[in-house]
């Protein structure tokens, strides 16, 4: 838990750094530059997609909900539909029309990106249909966990950034504001895909005393082997 707590804070400061500079240098020192397509706050969006797309791909590894045996099945989705959401960004993101690959081209910016898309999600969203009771009692108890409160703030940030994309507010630095919006967006998926594991064993677990004990046994067991590692050494 201590760990899981650490690496949020760690993200939060990160976004605030990164918000931070990039205001700093586009604002103050007119580096327009840097919120251009395939310049670094992209970059910086890819990279945040990656470790959102990373860290859900990880946690839907079946020893990671032992605890919680009999729901595994529907958790272990939902984090697939995680890790599928962040892939599907990454590709929103990528710039290569100037790559002058046209296979490439097709699949990220062309017609073959809607068939990606239909690959990757139909799938998906038909095995989560046949949870969808599931999905519903999760929704109920985990409505205001930091897992959902996470994905609502990033919701709101993406949101706000497609009012800039779409132009409905156009002011001076609007399309910095709105690369800025998304970083911040996509690091609160960051935030919900770090928060994932916890929030949904205390959602589907019968008794919230017991999986508690049982996640910070996980934890106590994990330190005990990363202590016994390093005195090997």
């Amino acid at each position: 838990m201590k760990t899981s707590l650490t690496s949020r804070y760690f993200v939060l400061f990160i976004m605030l750094v990164l918000t931070t500079a990039f205001s700093i240098q586009v604002i103050h020192y007119d580096q327009a530059y840097l919120y251009d397509e395939n310049q670094l706050m992209e970059h910086v969006q890819l990279l945040i997609l990656l470790l959102v797309g990373i860290v859900f791909w990880l946690t839907a590894g079946e020893k990671n909900w032992d605890i919680v045996k009999s729901s595994s099945a529907s958790v272990i989705l939902l984090a697939y539909l995680g890790a599928a959401l962040s892939f599907s960004f990454i590709l929103r993101e990528m710039s290569i029309k100037k790559s002058h690959i046209d296979w490439l081209i097709f699949f990220v910016d062309g017609q073959g990106f809607k068939i990606i898309m239909a690959m990757v999600w139909v799938p998906l969203l038909y095995k989560a249909y046949q949870f969808k009771s599931e999905y519903i009692e999760i929704v109920k108890k985990a409505i205001l966990s930091p897992t959902a409160l996470f994905l609502m703030a990033a919701v709101a940030f993406l949101a706000a950034g497609g009012l800039f994309d779409k132009e409905i507010i156009v002011v001076e630095y609007f399309r910095f504001y709105e690369e800025v919006l998304e970083m911040n967006g996509y690091g609160f998926m960051l935030l919900a895909a770090l928060s994932f594991h916890r929030d949904m064993v205390l959602a589907v677990c019968d008794c919230e005393k017991s999986a508690r004990r049982a996640l910070e046994s996980n934890e106590v067991e994990k330190h005990a082997l990363e202590h016994a590692l390093d005195n090997r050494i």
